[in-house]
């Protein structure tokens, strides 16, 4: 594939991300629907609240496994298991709506929403991750697309009810459930992450003795993971002890340890951070083992090592505090 090509199957795969994002951001449109749906379905603001807290909980708690769904399987099948949770659950809403008091159960009800919860987190990581792996040189930018159009959805489907069919709960309930599950199914044909177009230069011996600084390409890992697996899902993890040696090797890692990480069964570039070592760094002692398999000179963190450190925790309160902020304000 072309370089002229590829940028543009990247441009085309962003705008399908940011339509899907826009189907994910449904959820904060409760407040345009639920006071007319409480009102139909006799239900307290108690019980009203409730089930928009479920939604909020399926969106934030099924987080966690939605990642791993889209780490392990690529971004694609995250985003068809949402938007068949998004009309499940929409659709499931305006039957209830429909059949009026009693047709179905409180617990239902905050079932069917934690569905919606969900559903938009699965959909939303895939196109997340497919706009950060396109353009690994530009994630803050291609990024933001699809986190805008998120933040936008619920005002895009009450914009729309306000014109076509205003104070009319059951039609809106139902455009949701539509309107969610085709965006999702039709942008996903356009979701892939394009393989990088860079090739490896030989470099001889006598220049690589010579030169201070080692010449290396940097790929993005779905580049990386296309050209040694043709056949399989871009996106997706896989595991290759024999790659993963001699990826250690080249990283300037010694024998023990390239066994070490072989028997372990561990591919340190599935596992690598998303920050990578521009061409012609040099690793320094002081970095750890870690950053030295990865050929970068970033100390690398994660899991519970994140724990013992204070930037995590700032990070973390700062991060809840600015996102609660916006909540609130949203709700």
């Amino acid at each position: 594939m072309s370089e002229h090509r590829s940028t543009v199957a990247r441009v085309i795969s962003v705008i399908a991300a940011t339509i899907i994002a826009l189907a994910c951001g449904t959820n904060y449109a409760y407040s345009a629907w639920g006071p007319q749906f409480a009102e139909r379905m006799k239900l307290s603001s108690t019980q009203s609240n409730l089930i928009g807290t479920s939604g909020n909980l399926g969106m934030y708690i099924g987080g966690i496994p939605v990642g791993m769904l889209v780490d392990r399987r690529g971004p694609r099948p995250g985003v068809l298991v949402g938007g068949g949770l998004l009309m499940v659950g929409y659709f499931s809403m305006h039957r209830a709506y429909e059949g009026g008091p009693g047709s179905i159960a409180l617990p239902w009800l905050c079932f069917f929403a934690f569905m919606t919860g969900i559903g938009g987190a699965s959909a939303f990581s895939g196109s997340i991750k497919t706009s950060a792996l396109n353009w690994p040189d530009h994630r803050g930018t291609a990024t933001a697309f699809p986190l805008s159009a998120f933040g936008l959805g619920a005002f895009f489907f009450t914009a729309i009810s306000s014109f076509a069919f205003p104070d009319n709960t059951s039609t809106f309930l139902l455009v949701l459930s539509i309107g969610c599950l085709g965006m999702c199914y039709l942008s996903v044909a356009f979701l892939r992450v394009v393989p990088s177009a860079q090739a490896y230069t030989s470099v001889s011996a006598n220049e690589e003795r010579r030169s201070s600084n080692p010449l290396r390409v940097t790929r993005s890992k779905e580049g990386r993971h296309s050209a040694d697996h043709p056949g399989q899902e871009p996106g997706t993890q896989t595991r290759d002890p024999h790659a993963s040696t001699a990826l250690l090797h080249k990283s300037g890692g010694t024998s023990e340890d390239a066994e070490t990480l072989e028997a372990s069964g561990v591919d340190p570039d599935e596992t690598s951070s998303l920050i990578s070592s521009s061409p012609g760094d040099v690793p320094y002692e002081g970095s750890t083992k870690t950053a030295t398999h990865h050929g970068s000179p970033h100390i690398d963190v994660r899991g519970f090592a994140l724990l013992k450190h204070t930037e995590f925790y700032q990070l973390w309160l700062l991060l809840g505090i600015l996102t609660g902020i916006g909540l609130m304000t949203i709700k």
